[in-house]
């Protein structure tokens, strides 16, 4: 078999009490049973990323801070990204778009997918995070996870997807393993 692809599933939110954690964790689970795919979780509220202060675009590079440039490295290490995008305000959390414009190069070209929560399922917090994620020169995918009534899939802090979320969740990891692996040999390629 070809080397796993390593995917970065990043928590959109670092409110207390936040669903993205429950679900976060149970998207790495579900990942588990893939042999293709090695799914680590990227808490931001342990990277604690102070809105972007720097003077340079990301664009430019040439990162000089130190945070920055570890999280370019974290950022640079994956194949893809699955972002568990909660909607606040019929849009994503600041907390999340702020990781995505603290860095650029790091994200382009490879595949990226949501698995939303709240209102309308995120519907409208994961149409504006694909407008980011193309800009970021991402590969936004079809196969996102709208998760409709995450409050009552919770229990003592565990989330337990349906035979929906579980299906489509399903399609999404389909997905990221495709173009990961296409864009991957791109990317080599190039």
């Amino acid at each position: 078999m070809a080397d796993r692809l390593k995917i970065l599933v990043i928590l959109g939110s670092v409110r207390e009490g936040r669903m993205a954690l429950p679900v976060g964790q149970w998207v790495v689970e579900q990942a588990a049973s893939r042999e293709a795919l090695d799914c680590e979780l990227v808490d931001l509220k342990q990277w604690d990323l102070p809105f972007y202060p720097f003077a340079k675009a990301p664009s430019a590079g040439h990162y000089s801070d130190p945070l920055q440039i570890r999280w370019a490295e974290k950022v640079a290490s994956a194949d893809g990204y699955i972002l568990i995008a909660p909607e606040y305000n019929h849009g994503p959390p600041a907390v999340l778009k702020n990781a995505l414009d603290f860095v650029y190069a790091e994200w382009n070209r490879k595949p990226v997918t949501f698995v939303g929560y709240g209102g309308n399922g995120a519907a409208r917090s994961i149409e504006q995070l694909t407008c980011i994620a193309r800009e970021l020169q991402m590969a936004p995918l079809e196969g996102s996870v709208h998760i409709m009534g995450v409050w009552g899939k919770v229990k003592d802090g565990t989330f337990a997807g349906d035979e929906k979320d579980l299906r489509w969740l399903g399609h999404a990891f389909d997905e990221v393993e495709w173009w990961g692996r296409a864009l991957a040999a791109a990317r080599r390629e190039s």
